[in-house]
């Protein structure tokens, strides 16, 4: 499965952990559009993604990857692009 970024919104909105650090938005094989998944920052210096979750004023779904293996090529596209990002700062 192709997963590829389509947009990457980079901000901190905490100083406690685990901490926010961006939104991204990913489309799988182009077919799947996944909006609004969080990247944090761990406790212990990691990072970790969440998926979106419902949104009653929007009305928006539940997302949840059962595929571990496409699970972590989300979370490591989103994470490498985050990276890359603060090695050029």
């Amino acid at each position: 499965m192709n997963v590829e970024l389509v947009d990457f919104y980079p901000f901190e909105v905490s100083t406690r952990r685990p901490r926010l650090l961006a939104y991204a938005d990913v489309r799988i094989d182009g077919k799947i559009l996944i909006r609004g998944i969080r990247l944090y920052e761990s406790k212990n210096g990691g990072y970790f993604i969440s998926m979106p979750e419902y949104n009653p004023e929007r009305k928006r779904a539940i997302v949840e990857l059962e595929d571990k293996e496409l699970l972590e090529k989300v979370r490591r596209v989103v994470v490498d692009y985050y990276k890359s990002l603060i090695s050029v700062s």
